[in-house]
């Protein structure tokens, strides 16, 4: 099946009979398991980890049990969910649509019940958009926050651990073994719905969103925001940058699909003053953002522009318009799915919250009216 590449028949470790089962998407060690990152580049060469990332001992130690390891796309890349190599996890909603990337995988997995939950990555969007995809929740945490090592590095100031469940109950639960003595604090205040005029959104999923702010029982606000076109221009140009020095030693003999090598070969193209150009922005938006937020306490905005394209389509959907800047100015976000009542497929809200707030988020975002 396309949605896992390592599934353990016999779980790697006896957890907690009445703990949740954890998938863990191939771009993070378990011992005992080669990490191939989704490409033969990597997997040809391959060894077996050694030992567990920390992230994952820490699953283990909170009475996690690790079950298997989840497709992906190559190198943590296209954020579509296709690869050519180890096949594209089909979408539990809809086997038409695309899963989403990078964590393909790990969205099918969580969306199709066989995983609790799966620990992810999250560099321009890769937890949020399979789950905005597959109709679950997922949550890019705070940059810095929890542990890089053992994860296959894409952006390397970019990147960081995400999490997915099929609510956001799970990604508190999963968040409590990350990160022991986590929890979910109460949230007060009011959320600002973001209006962004660079950005075409479908009018269907901005309905939704607004929809499901207005039963939250929290007073919304609508925030007008520009900025978030350049802020996630740069963050673009921030992981071409940092991607072909993490990835250019694979170009040499390494099997991957066109689209990827094109990728990575950008980067050679890019000169660190357009590099420190982008990460001063980066600074900036943050800045702004951290504004608005003291100002409204949580920000509100979709997390695709629109629903997901069917594959096949997917070469013209713009998957990290609305989640990249995010990874650039480094907070918190958490993608929930809500209804959508003339589509089986539903919507997905993205809240934001300042740095280091992933408890009063996660309780800010289970006020959000379930599917």
């Amino acid at each position: 099946m396309t949605s896992w590449l390592h599934r353990f028949s016999t779980p790697t470790s006896p957890g907690n009979p009445a703990g949740p089962r954890v998938a863990v998407k191939d771009a993070i060690d378990v011992a005992g398991v080669p990490t191939t990152a989704g490409c033969p580049a990597v997997g040809d060469h391959a060894e077996p980890a050694a030992t567990d990332a920390p992230v994952v001992a820490r699953v283990r130690a909170g009475g996690g049990t690790i079950v298997g390891k989840t497709n992906l796309t190559e190198l943590c890349r296209p954020p579509d969910g296709v690869n050519p190599w180890t096949g594209t996890a089909r979408n539990p909603l809809d086997r038409k649509l695309v899963p989403g990337g990078s964590s393909s995988g790990s969205g099918v997995v969580v969306a199709a019940g066989e995983a609790d939950l799966a620990i992810a990555t999250d560099t321009g969007g890769s937890s949020r958009i399979p789950a905005a995809c597959c109709g679950v929740a997922g949550l890019k945490t705070t940059a810095g926050r929890l542990p890089l090592d053992g994860v296959f590095p894409y952006a390397p100031s970019l990147d960081v651990v995400g999490v997915l469940a099929r609510e956001v109950e799970g990604l508190t639960q999963a968040m409590g073994m990350l990160e022991p003595g986590f929890v979910a604090t109460p949230y007060e205040g009011r959320i600002g719905r973001l209006r962004l005029p660079e950005i075409t959104t479908d009018p269907v999923v901005d309905q939704a969103v607004d929809d499901a702010l207005a039963r939250s029982g929290y007073e919304v606000v609508d925030v007008p925001l520009t900025g978030w076109l350049r802020a996630g221009v740069a963050a673009g140009l921030v992981i071409t940058a940092e991607g072909h020095a993490a990835h250019r030693h694979l170009l040499d003999g390494g099997r991957m699909s066109d689209r990827v090598r094109e990728w990575i070969e950008r980067g050679k193209y890019l000169d660190d003053e357009l590099i420190a150009d982008s990460r001063q922005l980066g600074r900036e938006f943050r800045a702004l953002l951290d504004t608005k937020l003291a100002k409204y306490g949580m920000l509100a905005l979709p997390t695709l522009v629109s629903l997901p394209p069917r594959l096949g389509e997917e070469s013209r959907f713009e998957f990290p318009a609305l989640t990249a800047p995010l990874n650039l100015t480094g907070h918190p976000a958490v993608a929930v799915p809500v209804p959508l009542a003339s589509s089986p497929v539903p919507a997905s809200v993205q809240l934001i919250g300042p740095h280091n707030a992933e408890g009063r988020l996660l309780s800010a975002a289970s006020a959000l009216p379930g599917l």
